[in-house]
């Protein structure tokens, strides 16, 4: 709507004369529902329709001051500097628009922009605000409910998660005390069940780990770096995961471009995906391929392996918490990899192998973009 007002006073000074401008536009913006303020050249009010009249007060006491005096609440407007903008405005500047800005206790949507007539001579500024608190309060309330919801959903799957390796821990607990009484028991014997136990401690570590990540969030701390080295990092520290399950890994690596990552990030979300690969079979022969390459539009690192592969119905849901098809997984992995890399402002998606498998294909922007549009959420 602030918009269109702008639109219709550009068609007003093409049609009308000069004298009559001001009436047809005083008029135009009487009609208007939502608040409108216009100004002359100097930056003085000019126009205060009957909307903005109800929350700011009557139409005699803005006339003829100085918008910022009219309307103190902009000039003490902490996330905007508004004298800047009207100046900008006044000088020739485009037409801003600010779509969801909060201003004291309501948020508004605001257009503001130049008023011109013939031969492009500047007559002043227009100011249009429309009231969108209701809205967005609902917003916020809806947000508020499906954050209840996810918290209550995570606080079932976390108790579930957590009592299947504590039932283990007792259990061998309960075993090795038993055994212990008995002669005949050999050392490696209590190694097994000791080794067991501690299998499970750790699962429980990991678990937390993940679940600190859940919450925190936090800002990235970006700095230069290059994903082969990265890749391989992450290649030396799960060489033993690998060998104990049979697995070949086969590295390309073709990436020489510099990216602005948060490293410890990334290389947790290259790590959460190439465990899953490597965990995807455990029978002897299993094999994982790792490319990387530079296209021009980001850099892209590609997992494949020869597992099972993931059925078409379940593609969309191994980016949620919690959905694994592993025995003892977490289902936090894959979830929080694509968090990582959609904080980034990149993408992973989840494909099936050409002759069988999965396969992962991660792309990562040249340049950051850790605007809203690209900061996601771990889904639930």
């Amino acid at each position: 709507m602030p918009g269109r007002f702008l639109y219709y006073s550009k068609v007003l000074v093409r049609l009308l004369p000069e004298e009559d401008y001001a009436l047809y536009l005083e008029a135009l913006a009487e009609a208007l529902p939502i608040e409108v303020v216009a100004t002359d050249p100097s930056g003085r009010v000019i126009v205060w329709n009957r909307a903005l009249a109800e929350v700011a007060g009557p139409r005699e006491d803005a006339v003829g001051r100085p918008l910022l005096e009219a309307l103190p609440w902009l000039a003490q407007d902490p996330n905007l500097d508004w004298n800047g903008v009207l100046q900008d405005v006044l000088t020739g500047g485009p037409s801003r628009t600010f779509a969801r800005h909060p201003l004291g206790p309501r948020v508004v949507r605001v257009t503001v922009g130049p008023m011109r007539g013939r031969g492009d001579q500047m007559l002043g500024s227009v100011l249009a605000l429309e009231d969108i608190t209701r809205g967005a309060r609902e917003e916020e309330r809806r947000r508020m409910r499906e954050r209840a919801d996810a918290v209550h959903d995570l606080g079932e799957s976390l108790a579930h998660e957590i009592r299947n390796p504590l039932n283990a821990l007792s259990l061998n607990l309960q075993l090795l005390r038993e055994v212990l009484d008995d002669e005949t028991i050999t050392r490696e014997d209590i190694r097994a069940r000791t080794d067991r136990m501690l299998s499970e401690s750790q699962r429980l570590e990991r678990l937390v780990v993940h679940l600190l990540e859940v919450s925190r969030g936090g800002t990235l701390e970006l700095g230069p770096a290059q994903i082969d080295p990265i890749v391989s990092g992450v290649l030396q520290r799960l060489e033993g995961l690998a060998r104990s399950t049979g697995c070949r890994i086969v590295f390309e690596p073709g990436s020489h471009r510099v990216l602005q990552l948060d490293r410890v990030r990334i290389d947790r979300a290259v790590e959460n995906v190439l465990r899953n690969a490597i965990e995807a079979s455990t029978e002897g022969g299993h094999q994982v391929w790792i490319t990387t390459r530079d296209d021009p539009h980001s850099t892209v690192i590609v997992i494949d392996d020869d597992g099972p592969g993931i059925r078409p119905e379940d593609r969309s849901m191994v980016f949620v918490v919690y959905t694994t098809g592993k025995r003892g997984g977490t289902g936090l992995g894959l979830p929080l990899a694509r968090e990582d890399i959609r904080r980034h402002g990149g993408q992973i998606e989840a494909l099936p192998r050409p002759g069988g498998g999965a396969r992962f294909v991660i792309h990562l922007p040249p340049e950051p973009r850790t605007d809203a549009e690209s900061l996601g959420h771990v889904e639930v």
